[in-house]
């Protein structure tokens, strides 16, 4: 019976986390479409000159850091599934310590892109400034992701999950993979934010 009190929470806490998603996703979606049109009044003929526009080269780096920790907590879901206590705690640990490098990477590209919004004599049609608040939106969510991982370690020093109670991880690691196809949706429209107006 308490199995399937457990079963039948775990339904409605996924529930929960699918509606949490979707409102996440029109958020999102709401805000590239917001930076599309901001880019289109920028490039206008009769806007005049805009600032070329450059992508940190270390975004590539979050990119990729953001991937791996979406890989290592979908291992520390399989790994809690078949018992497997010791890859899955491995598996955690790993993935919040690059979550935390993530904010100091994500930092350092933060700053980047300052020094180009504040370069003297820089035009000041550009579009740094929305790109800047864009990636300080989504740095600001991914901060859920990392008080996610936290609360899974705690979990974890408690010996709170086994093959039948691992629903937070599964929700963390969903949680991880949403802001990968944000994060990679968002590089998409800055990059070709930056062929365009380079090409204006």
């Amino acid at each position: 019976m308490p199995k399937l009190n457990q079963v039948a929470e775990d339904r409605r806490s996924e529930q929960g986390v699918w509606l949490l998603l979707a409102s996440l996703s029109v958020f999102f979606f709401s805000s590239c479409l917001l930076f599309a049109i901001y880019v289109l009044l920028r490039i206008a003929p009769q806007a005049g000159e805009v600032q070329p526009f450059y992508l940190p080269p270390l975004f590539l780096l979050t990119t990729v850091n953001m991937l791996a920790v979406s890989v290592l907590l979908h291992m520390a879901v399989g790994a809690i599934r078949r018992e497997r206590r010791v890859d899955f705690a491995r598996y955690l640990i790993l993935a919040f310590i690059l979550s935390i490098v993530f904010f100091v990477v994500q930092g350092a590209a933060l700053s980047w892109l300052v020094s180009e919004l504040m370069k003297p004599g820089a035009s000041i049609r550009n579009l740094y400034g929305m790109t800047f608040f864009l990636v300080v939106v989504h740095a600001l969510h991914v901060v859920g992701g990392v008080a996610g991982l936290t609360f899974l370690l705690f979990g974890l020093a408690r010996g709170r999950y086994d093959h039948e109670r691992y629903f937070p991880v599964r929700f963390c690691a969903l949680y991880w993979h949403f802001l990968d196809i944000v994060w990679i949706i968002m590089l998409a429209s800055f990059a070709l934010a930056a062929y365009v107006s380079k090409a204006h």
